[in-house]
Parts: structure tokens; sequence; C-alpha cells
């Protein structure tokens, strides 16, 4: 992860360049089937003298039109020519392709430019009257000159089109990327290729008759950036945001004055002891870049002020990129320069001296963007940004969490509809879910003997939506909560709310049981649950599944015969008798269904049932009939279920209240992976991070540096395994600032995430001790102004209580808190009941979280931070003497010290202490960093 080209010597002399641009990052992507650019007839042929050039990244090797100036009509009169068509090649060579007299034509194909695909590269092509040649540059340098003995004719009727991404026809469509599409009429010389290919063109510039950066990042039109003010339509096409990854140099400035690619650096900065810092925090998950502030003399460039170039000149500068690198002893190519800084133009100022005051922030693409940003447009709600799998109910058992919530667009008699993140189809397993209470879910079904949901979406008013008919039905089994109903009129079972006890997922929980010892002559017991809340008429209890056993006291025997009754709130209201029944001798014992659809009663299944009483009075009596004699025993409740039904269109008191509600819920699959473009749901709490900052941030596709490594800890290790303790769920409704999200994932998931000095992303994580390796040894020559010091009591932590499984319909509640501890470090530091202890909640990170550290710091959350903040850990600053070390360090690097002159508290630095450097402060020849004790 070290910076590159660093000097080779310890002593060096320096100096600093500031290279401007006023250029954006961004280009248009062209799928090769059906996407291009369309001007009309803005050019009239003949060009005798032409250049034709762009920057372009082609995906792959397929013959395409780049450029196509031509007439629409198949007429082959003169005014009808064929102007100037540049085709790719598959080979990686080009066409030129013009026409001349009555339809005659010259073709050239080229057989040295041989450019590779997959990559940018800039190609111009020039026709020359002088001399009748037409030559073929690549990157700014001539690679082919071909005879063009004929002059261009005609071209000049209505008809002629310009094209960009096809051929007139309406085939050969380009697949790949294309950014600074210029057109001349001029035969630009070899000279003024080489510098312009990389280098901001003026509007006014000589011959310049077309020039489209296709930079804009939004929309479909592309302006014109020469004097002719052509705008073009985009068709198809996308954008694709900072995809333009080449350089595009405006002018530079410096310490003092230099030369580097035959560019001049003008020695005009005057402050020339600034500071750039830089910081990372591995407890927080957070990073930090300072800003910079340039004063500079007013000198003239260009035949003008700097101060007038720099605003309201025929460039902006406001918003782009600064690069700012370190020049070692007078080094003449920019490639070999030490790039340390990058930022964006953001304020400019100009005092009575004519000194210009730059302020250039630090590379941040999320600055002021929010999400999510795609809306209703009639009913202005957002669609949710949501990321994870979730557990859907199987329409049998409810779902217990595991669901994020879809807001309600609007409920008419006949149809709720809701808004969904993304496109479903069928078996996605989509279909919404009604809230019942006691943190279940069940969801909408056609029929109570059916399990057939609406699954498929449409697209409305440029959102997705999804269509519920109000005659569907709720329905699903759920595990309740036990009754706080004490009429002290019944013997209760012992350790009732055992019976209550739910699984991570919901299920009965058998690990744990209600009981009641029983002897030979027969015994009465009770238990008593909560039911429903009933907010809608059909609010109903359809069944109840009990799970019970028992145990005879002497090891052997028979089954154990009850008689089972059902009340509501007490044993006056009597629901359903169903006698005979037998309880097995199972470790777990088996599941008794028991349906109120049937006599004596039938009161919990219908609409007019007791107001769905609040409380179910379950009624156990010993009994005892043919095979199954009555022994001692001690009856065993494992667990009861209860299947809910709800229904929402019975009446108009009950369609009134659902169009009061705000959202139903979902568990089909959250987004899919935008760096490949597939079908893949994100499940893992980095893949999210990465999807944000493309989706929201224009971040490229390519993976961020050290995301390969994190994968490995985060997602999939190197044998295959799935890390399920790092997966995500996480939905966003409302809009919030992307970068408070961005931190979040990092602090949730173990990670930093930075932008270097180069401009790339990267992600840092801690790892185990027994992966670390050092980038540098530092030795005690290496350094000056040592200081140890350690990270002090006050920012240990021992004990974190951590809640995760964010509730979906209640606020700040969660369906998992485990209380970890380091038992080593607490006793270690004397810590008490109440000390070095830290509540966390987890909004996103669904892992599991052990109550102890795992040997592998990076096995989940708990165990990561546990590493970095559950002991004191050392911490070492110094300055760095030794250049050639010292300016080959960033953030996030490992480090170890040798030869110290001062012990580290009575241990001795050694190649096995490990250190990240956690900030660096780079000036004008020195280097001082802070490293941090990590294994």
């Amino acid at each position: 992860m070290a910076l590159t080209n660093a000097p080779k010597r310890s002593n060096v002399s320096e100096n600093w360049l500031f290279d401007f641009t006023a250029e954006n990052s961004h280009c248009l992507n062209f799928d090769g089937t059906n996407d291009y650019i369309s001007w009309g007839d803005i050019f009239d042929g003949p060009f005798v003298n032409f250049t034709v050039e762009f920057w372009v990244l082609a995906d792959g090797n397929a013959d395409a039109t780049i450029f196509s100036l031509n007439s629409t009509s198949a007429s082959d009169s003169e005014s009808e020519n064929v102007t100037v068509i540049l085709r790719k090649l598959t080979s990686g060579e080009w066409r030129l392709f013009y026409e001349y007299g009555g339809g005659s034509n010259v073709q050239l194909d080229t057989s040295s430019v041989n450019m590779p695909d997959d990559e940018w590269h800039h190609i111009a092509v020039t026709r020359d009257d002088a001399d009748n040649k037409a030559r073929f540059y690549l990157d700014g340098v001539l690679a082919e000159t071909e005879n063009a003995s004929n002059d261009p004719t005609g071209g000049d009727s209505d008809n002629q089109v310009l094209y960009v991404g096809r051929n007139t026809a309406g085939s050969a469509f380009f697949d790949g990327k294309l950014a600074h599409v210029r057109f001349w009429n001029v035969a630009r010389s070899a000279a003024q290729i080489k510098y312009s290919y990389n280098h901001v063109v003026d509007s006014s510039a000589t011959g310049l008759i077309g020039y489209w950066k296709l930079d804009e990042g939004h929309g479909t039109s592309v302006a014109d950036s020469s004097s002719n003010n052509n705008t073009g339509t985009v068709v198809g096409a996308s954008w694709l945001l900072n995809g333009f990854t080449e350089r595009i140099h405006a002018f530079g400035l410096a310490f003092k004055d230099t030369l580097v690619d035959n560019i001049s650096y003008h020695g005009s900065i005057l402050n020339k002891g600034m500071v750039v810092r830089d910081s990372i925090d591995i407890t927080k998950g957070t990073s930090a870049t300072g800003n910079i502030t340039l004063n500079s003399a007013n000198i003239g460039l260009f035949g003008t002020d700097l101060y007038k170039i720099l605003f309201n000149g025929t460039n902006n500068y406001l918003n782009k990129e600064v690069h700012v690198y370190a020049q070692f002893n007078n080094e003449s190519l920019l490639a070999n320069c030490q790039r340390i800084f990058t930022g964006k133009l953001v304020d400019l100022k100009l005092d009575q001296n004519q000194v210009i005051t730059m302020q250039i922030n630090s590379h941040r693409p999320w600055d002021k963007i929010e999400f999510p940003q795609t809306k209703h447009s009639k009913y202005n709600i957002y669609e949710p940004t949501v990321y994870g799998a979730f557990n859907y109910s199987d329409k049998s058992d409810a779902a217990y969490g595991g669901l994020f919530p879809v807001p309600v667009l609007n409920v008419s008699d006949n149809m709720i509809t809701t808004l969904m993140p993304r496109s479903y189809n069928n078996n996605d397993n989509n279909y919404i879910h009604h809230y019942i209470g006691q943190d279940y879910f069940c969801a909408f079904i056609y029929d109570p003997s059916l399990t057939i949901s609406v699954e498929p979406t449409t697209v409305e008013s440029g959102v997705n939506i999804l269509d519920t008919p109000t005659g569907y039905i709720v329905k699903g089994y759920f595990v309740p909560q036990v009754s706080q109903y004490d009429p002290n009129t019944v013997t209760f079972l012992s350790n009732a709310s055992n019976a209550f006890d739910r699984t991570e997922d919901g299920e009965i929980d058998t690990s744990t049981f209600a009981s009641t010892a029983i002897g030979s002559g027969g015994g009465t017991v009770y238990i008593q649950s909560q039911t429903l809340n009933r907010v809608f008429s059909y609010t109903v209890i359809e069944n109840a599944k009990l799970r019970v056993g028992c145990t005879l006291d002497d090891g052997s025997g028979n089954d154990q015969a009850y008689d089972m009754s059902f009340f509501s709130n007490n044993n006056s209201d009597n629901i359903l008798d169903d006698a005979n029944e037998t309880f097995s001798q199972g470790a777990t014992g088996g599941d008794k269904t028991y349906g109120f659809d049937t006599a004596p009663s039938n009161s919990l299944h219908s609409t007019t049932a007791v107001a769905c009483p609040d409380e179910l009075l379950i009624k156990f009596v010993s009994d005892s009939f043919s095979g199954a004699v009555r022994e001692a025993h001690t009856l065993k409740l494992f667990g009861i279920k209860l299947n809910a039904v709800v229904k929402f269109d019975e009446t108009d008191n009950d369609r009134k209240r659902l169009a009061d509600q705000k959202n139903f819920y979902c568990g089909g699959p959250g987004l899919t992976e935008s760096w490949t473009g597939g079908n893949t749901p994100i499940a893992w709490g980095i893949e999210a991070f990465r999807d944000l900052m493309i989706r929201f941030a224009g971040h490229h596709k390519t993976a961020p540096t050290g995301y390969t490594s994190l994968y490995y800890d985060r997602r999939t290790n190197a044998s295959g395994t799935d890390q399920n303790n790092w997966k995500i769920r996480y939905w966003q409704s409302q809009p919030v600032k992307l970068k408070d999200k961005l931190d979040q994932l990092a602090y949730e998931f173990g990670f930093v995430y930075k932008f270097s000095a180069d401009g790339s992303l990267k992600l840092i994580h801690v790892l185990q001790s027994s992966e670390l390796s050092a980038t540098l040894d530092l030795s005690g020559s290496d350094l000056n102004k040592i200081n140890v010091s350690t990270t002090g009591l006050s920012e240990v932590t021992t004990q974190m209580t951590i809640n995760n499984k964010l509730h979906p319909a209640e606020s700040n509640r969660y369906y998992s808190s485990v209380t970890a501890s380091n038992s080593t470090s607490r006793v270690k530091y004397n810590h008490g009941d109440k000390e070095s202890i830290a509540n966390i909640n987890l909004d996103m990170n669904v892992g599991t979280i052990p109550t102890t550290a795992n040997a592998d710091c990076n096995a989940d959350f708990y165990s990561y931070y546990d590493n970095i903040i559950g002991d004191i850990k050392v911490i070492v600053s110094c300055d760095i003497v030794n250049h050639a070390k010292g300016y080959q360090l960033e953030t996030g690097d490992i480090v170890t010290f040798s030869s110290m002159p001062v012990e580290m508290f009575g241990t001795d630095f050694s190649a096995s202490k490990y250190f990240m450097i956690v900030e660096t402060k780079r000036s004008l020849g020195k280097v001082s960093i802070v490293a941090r004790e990590v294994g």
C-alpha cells in the first residue's frame, strides 16, 4: 500500500508541483447495441484538411464506427458524399473513409497503430491537403502515415449528419467509452497533437469547429466547447461518473520554476510551509485528509493574468481536480514524480497586492450527496435503498423480523400499492407482510388454504411498484408472549415464561420448558398466553400448536393422557374441549394442534370471536383411559404457537384503517451488484459499501485497493467459505447524507476507507497477528523526535453490550442483544461492574455476536474491535529523517521499529511487534508519523 516513486536516497532536493485541469472525469459509455450521439446537419463538406481526435476505451475488439459525418441519402450525387468516417477495426487498427467526385472513395486501413482494448488511449487522424497524406496518432505519437492523394469533395447537402458511436445506416455500434471528441477543419501538426491530446484546448483555437468533452455526467445532451455551440443528443448511452481516468492538463504552478514533460511549472507559490495531513481512526472506521491553501503571485499565463484564467475565463476551474506532486532532484518526467495530494479547487481570493489565495479541499466524491434519490413523481415518496438477504415468511409461519419496510403509495377499495426498492419477478419472494405485533409479520396470501402471493412489480411514474389486492389475507404461526394476568384462582405450570421462549429465528426454544409434577392420582394445571392486538375486525386465532411431553418418575411406562380445554381470559368462556389427548415421552415432546373452527364454540375463529380475546387460557387435566394408565410424571410444555389470520376488507372502518398504514414489509432480496451488472443480490456489508460508492458517489467499478484482502476476511475466505458474521440487512427510506452512512458501514463492518494521495479509493483493516507483515522497518537512525506513549485507560473498552438485527417496524428495537467481555483485561485493569462498558447498536450488521472474542480478530464485529480497544496499545510518534523510507509511507501501512533509543515500557521493539500508521504530516522536506500497535 506504500506510496510509489519515493526517492532512492535518504537526502534529496524537493519541489512541489500543482497541476490544474478544467475538465471533469466523466465519460459516456456505449453498449455496442443501440447507443450513439446525433447532431443532424451541422457541418457542410468538403473538408480537404481535417483532424478527428478523441479518447477511447474499447470494451473488446468488435468492429465499430466512432465518428461518421455522412449523408442519410442513398443518392450517388457528389453533394451526398461521405465527408469522413473513422472506424475501429477488430484488429485494433483503424479505417479512414471519405468520398470524392461522383461517389468514388478513399479507404485507408492502418497496420501499425495496434491500439489495445480495455484501456484508455487517444486517437487522432489528420488529412493534410498540403502533402496529400493521412496521419494516424496513438497517444500523441505518430503511428502511421498513408497516401490520401484524392481530395474529399461534395458532402454539402442538407442530408449531411454527424453520428458518434454508429454509422449513418444505423449499424456498426461502438461498445466502450468515449471522451473529448474534437473535430477540426485543419490538419493539426504532429507537435500540436502531441501537446494538446492531454491538454485543455481553448474554445477559440484556430480550426476547432466541434469539441464535445462528454463529461456532463447527466442528461441527454452534450455541450459543444467550440465556438459553434452545436449540442448533441445522447441516445441510449449512459454516463460513467469518474470513468475517464486520464488527465487533461491546463497549467502548472510550483514552489520554484521547473520543466516537467516539457511543460513549464511556474514557481509562483509563496507559502512553502504548507502541510498535507492524513489520518485514520481504526476504532471508529473513519479517515480525514486536511485541506491545503495556496498563495500564488499573479503571474501571466497564455497572455493574460492568472486570476483571470481561474475565474470568468474561457474554462472553469472551480470544483475541478488539482494534483500535487513532489519532484525529487529536478526529475523531468511527471510519471516519475510522487503524487502526494488530490483535491478540488473550491474557493478563490485576490488581495490588493495581487496575491491569489486558492482553497483546495481533499478529494471527496460524497460531498453534498444524499440518498435515496429516486421518488414517485406523483406521490413524492422515495424509492427505498435496500441491501441484504431477508427472511420472508414461508406463508405457514410468520416472519420473525428480517424484513424491510416498503412505503404505501395508495390504498383503494381493491388494491394496496407499495413502492419497492427494485424490480421483482415471480419466485423473488418479495410479497408484502403485515406487522401483527409481538415482533412477527404475516405474509399476504390469496386464500387461507393456498400460498399464492403477488410478486412481479411494474413501473409507475419512474419507480417500481407492487399491487396487492385488499381481498388477500395475512396468515401465519407465531410464538406469543406470556400473559402477565394472574387470576389467582387456578394453578399454573411452574416457570410458565419458559414456554414462550423463542430461538433467534422466532421458533419454539425447546431447550427450556414450563413444567408441573403430576402424581398418579392426576391433577389440573393451566397456562395463559397473550394473543393478538385486534386492529381489524377479522383478527382471529385459527388454531394453536403446543409442543408438549412428559417424563415418568420411574423412567418407564405409558404415555400420559390429558383432557385439554381452551378459554378466553378465564375458565368460564370455553372455546374448545379436546378430550383423550396423549402426550409422548420424547426429550423435546411432540406437536399437538388444536383448531378453533369446530364445536363447542369456534369463537376464536370468527369475526365475533369475543373481540379476539387478548388472553388465551389453556387447561391441562391428567386423565386415564384405555391404553394410557395414569402414572406419576412431570408434564413439560416446551412452547406454544398460535396461527393468526387477519382480513382487511370486512367493513368500511377496516378500509379506513388500511388506508392509514404507512408501511408494509417485504422479504425480497435487496439491490444487486452494480459493478458486475448481474443479478446477484448484495448480502455483505463491504459489497453494500462498494455499491453505494458506485451508485451514488459516481466511483468507477474497479475494485478499491485493499478490497480483495477485506473480501477474504468479510465476505468469502480463500477456501470459499462465506463469512456470515459480516452480513448486512439495511434499508433507507428517507434521504440521508451519503458520507454518514459510508462511515456507519465502515464502523459496523470493521474497516477504514480513504482516498489516497493519488486519488484512488483504499480500504484498510487490521489483520490478525499471524497475517501481519511490515511495509518497512524503521530504525532509530531513520527517526528523530521519537515519543512513545499509550492509548490510555479511558480508551479501553473491556465489555460491550451489542444490539443488532434491527426491528423493521418498531424504532430503536433489536432482535438480538449480546453482552461480550474481555475478562482478562477487566481483571488486569481492575474494572468494576459498571466500568469500561459500551452499549453499541448495529443497524446494519446482522452477524452473530459471541460472548468472548475469537482468536481470529476478523471472525466477527466484537472480536475485531476487542483486538483494537480491548487492551492498552502503544503509540509511537516521530519525524522520519530518512526520506527514502519516509516518503514511501501513508496511513494504513504496517511498520516495525528496531534499534530504538527508547524501550516500549519495559519491552524492546522487535520485528514481531507491528504498528499501523494512523497519521502522517507531509511538508517540504519533512515527514512526521503517528503509529499505533496492532499486533
